[in-house]
């Protein structure tokens, strides 16, 4: 005898379950299209070591539609009533013998014996759950609506920002979406480690960086790649200029440097000091300061931006130059005497006046300008009006002093960097502002390299603690780029929140714990990445730079 009681509990169930489906279809198709579903013949299950699970997708949609590796679908859960964020791991087609698991008993072509699903392996990414985005825990219903999501649905479950700096697309396998990739100061002012071989595409991304930062933005550039760009921009280039070039006319040095980096349309306008204003006919202009250091106003830098120094040798050439008023090529000839007074050991005196050579030959400090007598500060080089500068997007050119040596390039950039931190630094101590800015650095393994000795990493990791760590309690964000991380200093791994990989080898990825994507990137044309970052709601994101222009 049929028990109506249970019956009608069955009949029940059904259509509340039922029911469960539609809204699902409903929430599914409010954020996308419904394409499928996930999987009624694989067991669903995700945890802490798996975000996979199957769908399928029915022939004729696939006729219509295109589904790569890298693709984003959404998965609508009926009991959990939740959206859920995944990404086509892997996609599977079968014949319909080897889906009815029938032996052929020979390769006879059959046309519609190719009807049959596509199986998608999804990785889950983010859950959506009151309007919250979270990582994935609910559990994934076979028939869950498997959907094409929108723009809107993929940039709020990524945790994409609206605002900032626009740098790319979004990439699905090798289709470029229309959704954009952002970075947010915020971002940046936690720093960025791009890791990149030649003709990846770094100089192009760093170049839209620099272009669309919404902050003040400094490059610091040793290779002259940069220079043209934030001049057509109306920026601020700073040149260190060596004693070499310092003996040239200014309208001499102006003409090499036009052509060095194909802006002979320029002229200048106004020279008033080191500060020249150039122009073209156009009317476009930008500004150039022909740069060098005063010993009397850097030296308690020096050991720290320098590699020269030992440990002791830096403690007293701070004290001496202290008291010891004068220039870097009568160092030794005014100092030797307190050094006798201080009764330093005869070795450590070789030691600190082998390095104060060293320094001299950098050719960046105490610059005299031609006809000068060079016994005041007016007849030297001096520095930029950094108040200025810090307003601005600018380069700092860096391929003069490079003639001299990577040393002198380096302490020019550093020189400058701490500079730019005195200045952000003493707003935010009398006034409890940050300032927002931006500073780029290509190549920077020239700039933080791995040293072999702890005492010559000292001086430098206080130095990136000084940029990256109160940096950014400050307002300053930095962008590093290279293609050789394992000679770059570990601090700068670890300090930096955001990482990029674009195409490189293994070893370089495996440095930033992106080797997986090693032979992805290396197909891949110029301009492709995975970033990696605290501030998506996923872990790695594919993405595609745009072109500068």
């Amino acid at each position: 005898m049929i028990n109506l009681e249970n019956l009608e509990s069955e009949l029940d169930l059904d259509n509340q379950v039922r029911k469960l489906i539609e809204e699902a279809r409903t929430r599914a198709s409010s954020a996308g299209e419904v394409v499928g579903l996930a999987s009624r013949v694989t067991p669903l299950s995700h945890g802490k070591d798996n975000r996979e699970i199957k769908a399928e997708v029915p022939f004729e949609v696939y006729l219509k539609k295109r589904f790569l590796v890298g693709s984003y679908l959404g998965i609508s859960l009926p009991v959990s009533k939740t959206l859920v964020l995944g990404r086509v791991n892997a996609v599977e087609r079968s014949d319909i013998l080897a889906v009815s698991k029938v032996p052929a008993l020979s390769p006879i072509e059959d046309a519609s014996g190719i009807a049959t699903y596509l199986a998608l392996t999804i990785e889950l990414l983010s859950e959506e759950v009151d309007g919250e985005v979270v990582p994935p825990s609910s559990p994934v219903d076979p028939q869950s609506p498997i959907f094409v999501p929108n723009e809107q649905f993929i940039k709020k479950m990524l945790g994409l920002p609206e605002k900032g700096t626009e740098i790319g697309r979004v990439m699905e396998g090798y289709k470029e979406t229309r959704v954009e990739v952002r970075l947010t100061h915020d971002i940046l002012r936690h720093h960025m480690l791009v890791v990149g071989t030649t003709g990846a595409g770094k100089t192009n991304f760093l170049k839209l960086i620099a272009k669309n930062s919404e902050v003040p933005t400094m490059v610091f550039d040793i290779q002259g790649d940069y220079v043209k760009t934030v001049a057509e921009m109306g920026g601020t280039v700073v040149v260190p200029i060596t004693r070499e070039y310092a003996n040239l006319e200014i309208i001499e040095f102006l003409d090499i440097f036009l052509k060095r980096t194909n802006m002979l349309g320029y002229m200048p306008k106004e020279l008033n000091g080191n500060k020249v204003v150039m122009r073209n006919e156009a009317g476009n202009e930008f500004t150039l300061y022909l740069t060098a250091f005063l010993l009397s106003e850097i030296y308690q830098y020096l050991p720290d931006v320098s590699p020269f120094f030992t440990p002791q040798g830096a403690s007293y050439f701070k004290a001496i130059t202290r008291d010891c008023i004068t220039t870097i090529d009568q160092w030794e000839e005014d100092c030797s005497d307190m050094m006798n007074e201080m009764r330093i050991h005869k070795l450590t005196q070789d030691s600190i006046i082998r390095t104060v050579g060293l320094l001299k030959e950098t050719g960046i400090i105490d610059v005299k300008i031609p006809g000068t007598k060079g016994r005041s500060k007016r007849d030297f080089f001096g520095e930029p009006n950094y108040e200025e500068v810090m307003k601005q997007k600018s380069v700092i050119d860096l391929r003069w002093a490079l003639e001299k040596g990577t040393s002198s390039a380096t302490i020019s950039a550093f020189l400058v960097s701490q500079r730019i931190f005195e200045r952000v630094d003493k707003i935010y101590k009398t006034e409890g502002k940050e300032t927002p800015f931006l500073m780029i650095f290509d190549e920077a393994h020239e700039y933080f390299p791995q040293g072999r000795r702890e005492e010559d990493k000292e001086g430098l990791e206080r130095l990136i603690n000084r940029i990256l760590r109160l940096g950014r309690v400050r307002g300053i964000g930095t962008v590093l780029a290279t293609h050789r991380p394992t000679d770059l200093n570990r601090l700068i791994l670890t300090l930096t929140n955001t990482k990029v990989a674009m195409r490189a080898d293994e070893d370089a990825l495996k440095e930033i714990g992106m080797e997986d994507y090693a032979g992805m990137l290396q197909a891949s044309p110029a301009g492709y990445g995975v970033m990696r970052t605290f501030s998506m709601k996923v872990h790695d994101l594919i993405f595609r730079s745009l072109k500068f222009s």
